[in-house]
């Protein structure tokens, strides 16, 4: 790291999100001249790694003060103190945890990683497996609008962070082992060797509140009222998310097209039948098993396979790329 460049701040740095985003750090073209890593007290004394050299974790808020631009990746109630300290201190921050997704006067990222503008001070990442989604969504619906979208995601345990990889580890050895499993500490219920049919608490219509942010999220950022039901399902894998996308357009759009207009889209892999394990570690959408939906005239189905973390955490650099400069110059 060279101290001509950026000080840029990492609010959860330690957390599974906080490690994406350092990972996409070291492989950004700007220069940061100085990395703080801000963590919980649990992390006191650990250190983390940017371009070979080890940072210590830092555990006061504070420290955000003086930073040239702040990801915030740590849990929504921690990073909604994060963004007080930012907008006091006047540091553009991107949160990534999902605390500022229903705030109508924060911009929510798209594609475009030049659309946050110098006077904006906060910027807000799309929930969950949006991002991944709309890499499909939106180049089907510049060209054949949409009109409805029915999606099941199937959700890893990555996205609620270490430790939550830890207790599905942790319970996978002890059911092997023909032990009891382990009390929950992260997740809500045992998930080994099991699918859980709700990912955050469930209203009294049946709907959970991450369905519905997610759903809200695809309408804004796609700019138009569409249609939109979103299932979440939490299954028993570490890393690596997929959906089912049932399709319906203003008019009948027949797979080949549709296979044509993702083959040139940015970002996004076709396969026959592409596999959460294979998108692990990937920054490309793997999307598969494009088909007519029989019991919908002109409307397709779909299979996507994304890591929805790598993917969130490279946006993210890139937009304070754009933001920042190459060079890591302010431009506030």
């Amino acid at each position: 790291m060279s101290g001509s460049g950026a000080r840029v701040a990492v609010v959860g740095a330690t957390g599974a999100l906080g490690g994406e985003v350092l990972a996409a750090l070291d492989e950004a073209h700007f220069e940061v001249g100085e990395l703080v890593p801000i963590a919980s007290d649990r992390s006191l004394g650990s250190d983390v790694e940017l371009r070979g050299q080890g940072i210590p974790v830092e555990t006061e808020l504070a420290r955000l003060r003086g930073a040239d631009l702040a990801f915030l990746c740590a849990p929504p109630a921690v990073s909604l103190e994060a963004v007080a300290i930012a907008l006091r201190a006047e540091v553009p921050a991107i949160d990534l945890s999902g605390a500022l997704t229903g705030r109508r006067e924060v911009p929510l990222a798209g594609a475009d990683a030049s659309a946050w503008g110098v006077d904006q001070p906060l910027l807000a990442l799309p929930p969950g497996p949006a991002l991944a989604w709309l890499r499909v969504l939106a180049p089907i619906d510049r060209a054949c609008p949409l009109r409805r979208v029915v999606a099941t995601a199937l959700l890893s345990a990555s996205a609620l962070g270490r430790g939550a990889i830890a207790a599905l580890g942790d319970e996978t050895v002890a059911l092997l082992g023909q032990g009891d499993p382990p009390e929950p500490r992260v997740l809500d219920h045992p998930v080994a060797f099991d699918c859980l049919p709700w990912v955050d608490e469930l209203a009294g219509d049946g709907a959970s509140r991450a369905e519905s942010e997610l759903a809200a999220a695809l309408t804004r950022v796609l700019d138009r009222e569409i249609a939109i039901a979103v299932t979440l399902v939490r299954v028993p894998t570490f890393c690596g998310d997929a959906a089912v996308l049932a399709l319906e357009t203003d008019a009948p759009a027949e797979p080949p097209r549709l296979l044509d207009l993702l083959r040139k889209a940015e970002g996004i892999e076709l396969a026959p039948a592409p596999t959460t394990r294979a998108a692990a570690g990937s920054g490309l959408v793997h999307v598969g098993r494009l088909r007519s939906d029989p019991t919908r005239p002109g409307g397709v189905l779909l299979w996507l396979a994304a890591d929805s973390l790598r993917i969130a955490a490279a946006h993210a650099v890139r937009l304070a790329e754009a933001r920042l400069g190459a060079a890591g110059s302010p431009r506030r």
